[in-house]
C-alpha cells in the first residue's frame, strides 16, 4: 500500500494576499501623513500595499484629508533646539517631532496657517517681537512698541494674542492683537499703570497703534479673543461682555491705513464658571465657544457651549436690553453638527469631522488659561507660571478627555496649535 502524499505547504498569508478593499479600509483608519510614512518604513510588504493603492487609482483613492493643527507644548525650561513636541490628532494625540523654535525659551502668543509661529522673548521689557516658520526656518519681525492715540509717548508692551490677514511674508499684510501696554518710569519714580487695549498694525511698521473704543475702562469691553473675518475683510473681537467688535483696514493713497471700527451690541446673560470665549468661523458663519470651570482659579476645562449671531425681533421687549441699542443676541448650538473645532486665543479653526474617518464632532482645547493673567505675564521668572496639562477634546455627550500627551508646566509659554 502506498504511503499518503505529505501534507501540502501552503504559504503563510501575507498582506499582498489581502483584498484590495480590505487594504483599503486599513489604510483609510491611518490619516496621518507621519503615520502613513512610518507605516512604509516597517517592512517590503507594507510599501508595497502603499505603492499599489496608489498606482490603481492613480493617487485618487485615499488622498489624506486636510491636516489638523498640530498642539506644540514646550519644554518646562529652555533646553535648546528640538525641545518644542508636537502632538498630532490626527495619531491620537501622540508626539511625532521635536520641533526646534528659537528662541527656545519665547513665549508663543499665536500662529497663523501655514506653519506660523508668533512669538515674544520671555521677559517683556526685552522683547522681541517675531513671526518664525516652523517648516522654512523664516524670520519676519514684528512691532515691539506701542504708540497710544492719548499722548505722544512711545509705550512698552506685551502681545497676548494676535491675529493676521494673511501670511507675514505678504506686503499687504495686516495684524491686530490684544495688548498690555505701559510707560517706562522715570528714573526713581513709582511704575505707572498697565493698561489692557486692542491695536493694529501693517507689515513693516516698528510701533503698533492703540484703539481706544467707547466704553473704554469698563470690563465688559474688555477684548478676550480676535479673529480675521476673509470674508468681510475685518477683524473681529468678542469682549468679556460677549460685544463684537470689528476693525476694517482701509489703505489710504499715502500708503497710509485708516481703521473704521464698529461696536455691536448684544444682549446678554450672565454665566457663571466661563473661563474662555473664543471666535470661530465655520461653514461661513460666526460662532463664539465658550468654555466653563468648576472654579476659576485654574481649574480643567469642565464643558463647552457654542452660539450663533443672530439679529433681535424688533417685537423683543426688554427694559434692560432695549432693541434699538442691542440689535443683537447669541443664540446656543443644539449640536455640533459635524464639526471638530480647534480653539485657541487668535487662532481658532473649524473641521469637518467626514473628511476625517473614525473622527467624530467635538472641541479641541488647550491650556491657554493664563494668557490674560497679569500674575503670569510679569510675575517672577524663576517660578513655574504656565500649567500646560488642561489639553483635550471636549464631545458632545458631556466628555473631557484628555488625549495629549501630558506635558509639565513651562515657566515661559503655554501651548500653541500650529496651524497647517
Amino acid at each position: 500500500m502506498a504511503a499518503p502524499p505529505p501534507p501540502s505547504r501552503r504559504r503563510p498569508a501575507s498582506l499582498e494576499d489581502l483584498s484590495f478593499d480590505t487594504q483599503r479600509m486599513i489604510l483609510i483608519r491611518i490619516p496621518c501623513a507621519v503615520d502613513r510614512g512610518r507605516m512604509s518604513l516597517v517592512c517590503r510588504a507594507w510599501r508595497k500595499v502603499i505603492r499599489h493603492q496608489r498606482s490603481e487609482l492613480e493617487g485618487a483613492l485615499l488622498p489624506l484629508p486636510p491636516p489638523l493643527p498640530w498642539l506644540l507644548l514646550r519644554a518646562p525650561f529652555p533646553v535648546g533646539l528640538g525641545s518644542t513636541r508636537a502632538a498630532c490628532v490626527l495619531s491620537g494625540g501622540r508626539v511625532h517631532h521635536y520641533l526646534g523654535v528659537a528662541p527656545p525659551d519665547a513665549r508663543c502668543f499665536g500662529s497663523h496657517d501655514g506653519a506660523w509661529l508668533l512669538l515674544d522673548a520671555r521677559h517683556p521689557h526685552a522683547g522681541a517681537h517675531q513671526a518664525i516658520n516652523v517648516h522654512t526656518g523664516a524670520v519676519l519681525d514684528l512691532p515691539r512698541v506701542l504708540g497710544r492715540q492719548t499722548d505722544a509717548y512711545v509705550h512698552s508692551m506685551v502681545i497676548h494674542a494676535a491675529a493676521l490677514s494673511s501670511s507675514p511674508e505678504d506686503a499687504r499684510c495686516v495684524g491686530a492683537a490684544i495688548v498690555t501696554s505701559w510707560r517706562d518710569p522715570a528714573p526713581g519714580a513709582a511704575p505707572p499703570p498697565r493698561r489692557r487695549c486692542i491695536a493694529f498694525w501693517r507689515r513693516g511698521w516698528p510701533t503698533v497703534f492703540d484703539y481706544v473704543p467707547p466704553g473704554d475702562g469698563d470690563i465688559a469691553f474688555d477684548a478676550e479673543d480676535v479673529i480675521y473675518l476673509r470674508h468681510s475683510g475685518a477683524f473681529a473681537f468678542v469682549t468679556r461682555g460677549e460685544h463684537l467688535r470689528r476693525f476694517t483696514p482701509h489703505r489710504q493713497l499715502n500708503n497710509m491705513m485708516a481703521p473704521y471700527w464698529e461696536t455691536d451690541l448684544f444682549r446678554t446673560t450672565e454665566r457663571i464658571g466661563v473661563r474662555a470665549r473664543y471666535l470661530v468661523v465655520s461653514g461661513g458663519e460666526l460662532l463664539m465657544v465658550v468654555r466653563f470651570t468648576p472654579h476659576p482659579d485654574h481649574q480643567p476645562a469642565s464643558k463647552f457651549k457654542v452660539f450663533r449671531v443672530i439679529k433681535r425681533n424688533e417685537a423683543d421687549v426688554d427694559a434692560d436690553f432695549p432693541v434699538a441699542q442691542y440689535r443683537w443676541s447669541w443664540s446656543e448650538l443644539n449640536t455640533l453638527g459635524d464639526r471638530m473645532l480647534f480653539v485657541g486665543h487668535g487662532c481658532s479653526r473649524s473641521y469637518k469631522a467626514n473628511q476625517y474617518p473614525g473622527f467624530e464632532a467635538g472641541i479641541y482645547f488647550l491650556d491657554d488659561g493664563t494668557f490674560y493673567d497679569d500674575a503670569v505675564i510679569f510675575g517672577n521668572g524663576d517660578v513655574t507660571r504656565y500649567p500646560c496639562s488642561d489639553n483635550g477634546k471636549w464631545t458632545e455627550d458631556g466628555h473631557v478627555q484628555h488625549c495629549f500627551t501630558r506635558s509639565d508646566p513651562s515657566d515661559h509659554s503655554a501651548p500653541v496649535w500650529l496651524l497647517p
